[in-house]
């Protein structure tokens, strides 16, 4: 394989964007942004979490990824700018480019929120390795030929977040990955 002047960093970066599209069937509603202060700025902390449990579980319907990141965990990250929204069929997305220096080391990190699809509909091109997200069930696992790590919270049975990280060395940026989904579930309803 040829790889340009600029690496294979330009092919991660499609092979992740193609993942976070996602591919299913349409999910009703449209993304609300989340609650701003007087100043105009993002509200610092997570919404809290909803007790509601009517229709038998939890709804994602409405939740904004770009919004579950708010600026305090952006800070821990290591992510500086706004995230890119996307909306797919089954999905509704945000990522974010984390710059490190170099192209090598930098990455994209993305949330995604799937309102209809569970943990048993996970597609990995390896292993579906089970972790615990605080009392949450989730499953980490490599996507688009090891470019990318995925760690996916179960919400409820049939619907799930996923906080992906594409880059030269998805298996190493696992734990960040696995960082990043401990620090969103708390908003997650």
């Amino acid at each position: 394989m040829t790889v340009g002047r600029f690496g294979a960093w330009p092919l991660a970066v499609a092979v992740g964007l193609a993942v976070l599209a996602g591919c299913s069937t349409e999910t009703p509603g449209q993304p609300l942004p989340g609650e701003t202060t007087s100043a105009g700025s993002a509200d610092a902390s997570p919404p809290p979490r909803s007790t509601s449990t009517a229709g038998g579980g939890e709804s994602l319907e409405g939740v904004d990824p770009c919004g579950l990141f708010t600026d305090s965990i952006k800070a821990r990250l290591g992510i500086t700018g706004s995230g890119t929204p996307n909306s797919a069929p089954s999905s509704e997305a945000c990522r974010w480019k984390v710059d490190k220096g170099t192209v090598a080391d930098s990455y994209t990190i993305g949330v995604v929120v799937f309102p209809k699809l569970g943990l048993d509909e996970v597609v990995s091109t390896g292993e579906k390795t089970p972790v615990q997200v605080a009392d949450r069930r989730a499953i980490q696992s490599l996507r688009a030929a090891g470019s990318v790590c995925a760690i996916s919270v179960e919400v409820t049975a049939t619907s799930r977040v996923d906080v992906q990280i594409t880059g030269d060395d998805a298996t190493a940026l696992c734990p960040k990955a696995l960082e990043a989904a401990e620090l969103i579930e708390p908003a997650l309803p």
